[in-house]
């Protein structure tokens, strides 16, 4: 086998074009996420808690739209399904993220360098999750 040969199967099937818009996705997100938090507290006096929670949700329902119209554009999934298949994957993926960050933090990895492994690895799990299951442009079978 050729050096390099793996890499450069895997990246004959990425969709570079998705994936950078996949990356653009995820700065949106933190805009919305920082944005919304911030607007309510700062403006409206809403308790720094809760405001961040009005955040995430927003972030939330924005990832979905984007990821939906923009990022994997085509999909043939229907809605309801997607938006449950995507609800149901964002909830795992919050929990491994945590499991992982956890572990490597116990494993004696600084913080923030666990955290920035962490996201990095969810980011590329991510976007092959979503695009071939979540966002898929023809529905499984099953569906």
């Amino acid at each position: 086998m050729e050096p390099g040969g793996a890499l450069e199967r895997l990246l004959k099937k990425v969709n570079l074009a998705a994936l950078i818009r996949f990356f653009v996705g995820g700065l949106l997100s933190v805009g919305v996420t920082l944005g919304v938090t911030a607007f309510l507290h700062e403006v409206n006096g809403v308790r720094e808690q809760t405001a961040a929670a009005f955040g995430f949700a927003c972030a939330l329902v924005t990832n979905f739209l984007f990821m939906r119209l923009y990022v994997f554009r085509g999909t043939k999934v229907p809605l309801v399904r997607q938006l449950a298949l995507f609800l149901a994957s964002s909830g795992v993926f919050r929990c491994l993220e945590y499991a992982g960050f956890y572990l490597t933090h116990a494993a004696g990895v600084h913080y923030l360098l666990a955290l920035v492994l962490v996201l990095g690895c969810s980011f590329i799990l991510k976007f092959f999750v979503y695009e071939k299951l979540v966002f898929a442009r023809k529905p499984s079978p099953q569906q």
